[in-house]
């Protein structure tokens, strides 16, 4: 192989792919990049048999050929290079970098051990515009579970039906849904179980003028494609909880309230918990008339508080983990939340008003 290229499409190559080497199997194999010099292209690929990223970046090859690098010490090099003209030249299982009058020999693996990722065996294919799915990734992912013991809750639920496109997350303490009507002329259904380093790596790399994204998928298996890079994942095996049954149609207390006061608030009492021993950072409220009372107490301090806001129903004395009401009002567009309660032990619904086809419940902590 021998190709030449900018040190800026070198580091474009590393940085999109470096998020699927693995950091947990001791493989060296599999914690390093494939880089093949292609027509007048360099294609990096990395995987951890779970997920695979491949990204295309221009380049000048005067020799087609693949070599395999550890990722670590490879993209660390490429970060460290001048901004010039880089040249590569590789000879069995090495490669030379050429660089003004300098050169770095890195030492490498057999690319014959290297895992292909795999082809998708009769993909449906399906495409949507790239800003939705970044936005519902972002308002969903963040209520994934990380419990490996508990795979189906580590993972986002996919569904494509008709002109709906939903987006579930939970981890059993809430769930976040996210719903959006596209145009779906072949009428194709969907519904997979997605990683959510899957996701969270999609969210990454899908680049505002990214304006299309293609999503093919299998049984096992599902790919997203969108401008140079090409990410395969598995699915996760198992059944995703009935979401539609968890969620209330009914609750007894409506809660009208400034995001921004509310988040503020929050994040005042939460800095409490910092140092404190006990685990989760729990806040209780007090809905009463058109205040919440907004109270924390650990062993290091207090802190109470009033909102204003606008209330239908019944008071209530409610207790919620922090971290659980400050991870969706962080994701909220909207200037105002509709805070749907079903009593001190019943879950609540946070919706954006702005939007009704946004769902967050959560579970109340018992306290009072």
């Amino acid at each position: 192989m021998k190709v030449h290229c900018s040190k800026d499409s070198l580091l474009t190559g590393v940085n999109t792919v470096q998020k699927a080497v693995s950091s947990k199997n001791t493989l060296p194999i599999l914690q390093s990049i494939s880089l093949k010099a292609e027509g007048q292209k360099l294609i990096f690929t990395a995987t951890d048999l779970e997920i695979g990223i491949r990204c295309e970046v221009p380049a000048q090859t005067e020799i087609e050929g693949t070599v395999v690098l550890p990722a670590k010490l490879f993209t660390d090099i490429v970060r460290k290079l001048p901004d010039t003209t880089i040249s590569l030249s590789s000879q069995e299982e090495s490669i030379h970098l050429f660089y003004y009058n300098s050169e770095i020999l890195l030492k490498g693996y057999d690319q014959d051990e290297f895992p292909l990722l795999p082809d998708l065996l009769d993909p449906t294919i399906f495409s949507l515009p790239t800003n939705l799915f970044r936005k519902m990734i972002h308002e969903t992912v963040f209520a994934c579970g990380s419990e490996e013991n508990r795979p189906v809750f580590s993972g986002l639920l996919l569904e494509i039906d008709h002109q709906n496109l939903r987006l579930i997350a939970t981890d059993t303490h809430r769930l976040a849904y996210r719903l959006a009507e596209i145009p779906n002329p072949d009428e194709i259904k969907f519904s997979g179980i997605i990683p959510s380093k899957t996701m969270s790596e999609i969210y990454r790399l899908l680049k505002e003028d990214d304006e299309t994204l293609a999503i093919r998928f299998n049984d096992a298996q599902v790919s997203f494609q969108f401008g140079s890079v090409h990410l395969i994942s598995r699915l996760i095996e198992g059944q995703f909880p009935n979401y539609k049954q968890v969620i209330p149609q009914t609750c007894e207390t409506k809660v009208y309230l400034s995001v921004r006061d509310f988040m503020e608030s929050v994040e005042r009492a939460s800095l409490l918990a910092r140092d404190s021993s006990a685990g989760a950072s729990i806040v209780r409220l007090s809905i009463k008339d058109n205040i919440i009372h907004l109270d924390h107490t650990t062993e290091i301090g207090r802190i109470a508080e009033q909102i204003y806001m606008e209330k239908e129903g019944n008071d209530l004395n409610i207790s919620f983990n922090s971290k659980f009401i400050l991870d969706v009002l962080r994701v909220i567009d909207a200037e105002e939340i509709l805070f749907e309660l079903s009593g001190p032990q019943g879950a609540a619904v946070i919706r954006n008003i702005q939007d009704r086809n946004y769902i967050y419940l959560l579970l109340p902590v018992r306290t009072y």
